[in-house]
């Protein structure tokens, strides 16, 4: 038995010396990295600006919280989660594709097609109301409703060029 103690204490000892020193050289997420998540998160104070490209004190804070959350091996879906579960989905820059979020996507389509079908409709009922069917013949101007006295008129003054 103590033939196999000496390999087991020193596998022991690597193992532990190993995960001590782990955290030390883990890599920290990059900014790049950091920005990716925080583009898909709103402001909290700001109206209409995503975590990125907000300035605030309270946004370098959320931005931290981001690279921590990276830095323990949480993945970018992990990490929209949290700030979910903390701060509701009003936090996320889009709405979701799903519950009541799918309404804000599926909104400006129905809207497109029903202003499409309102023209067309629209369009379709002024050319039926204003096409005319007037035959137009060689015979008299009068036929298609012009008025002899102003063609007299005109013809006088072309007389004079």
């Amino acid at each position: 038995m103590k033939k196999y103690a000496i390999p087991f204490l020193f596998l022991v000892t690597v193992i532990v010396f190993v995960a001590a020193v782990a955290p030390v050289f883990a890599q920290e997420p990059s900014m790049d990295a950091v920005n990716h998540v925080a583009r898909k998160l709103n402001c909290p104070t700001c109206q209409s600006l995503n975590l990125e490209d907000c300035r605030t004190q309270t946004c370098d804070q959320w931005r931290d919280q981001i690279k921590d959350l990276l830095a323990e091996g949480y993945t970018e879906q992990e990490v929209l989660d949290w700030f979910i579960a903390r701060f509701g989905v009003e936090v996320l820059q889009e709405p979701p594709r799903q519950g009541h979020g799918l309404f804000a996507w599926l909104l400006p389509a129905v809207g497109l097609l029903i202003g499409v079908g309102w023209l067309a409709f629209t369009l379709r009922r002024w050319s039926v109301a204003n096409a005319e069917t007037v035959p137009v013949t060689a015979d008299t101007p009068a036929d298609i409703g012009v008025d002899e006295e102003y063609l007299r008129k005109i013809e006088e003054d072309l007389k004079e060029f």
